[in-house]
């Protein structure tokens, strides 16, 4: 079976093969159906606890050291935005 990219991550914007069962899932929302990778989920979870109000912005920051952003700069743009602000205010404090 040959794969081919039918996703795209939301945090990184690679493509990815995503198999038809994790599409298919209804119970539960599996990480690949949004991301490439689970440390893209990390980053993910993070950032939508931060934009739905449930951590604030100090949390996310201490979350978001514990990441992987080696890759930062290939990151989606609203995303590489929102990360160095959380980044830079943290310095600024």
């Amino acid at each position: 079976m040959s794969k081919y990219f039918n996703a795209t991550c939301a945090i990184c914007g690679k493509k990815y093969h995503i198999c038809n069962s994790c599409k298919n899932t209804q119970s539960f929302v599996p990480w690949r159906t949004i991301t490439d990778s689970s440390s893209c989920y990390k980053i993910f979870l993070i950032l939508s606890n931060y934009t739905n109000g449930h951590i604030s912005s100090q949390e996310a920051t201490k979350q978001l050291q514990h990441c992987n952003l080696s890759q930062l700069d290939t990151f989606e743009t609203n995303i590489k935005h929102t990360i160095e602000t959380l980044l830079s205010e943290s310095h600024n404090k």
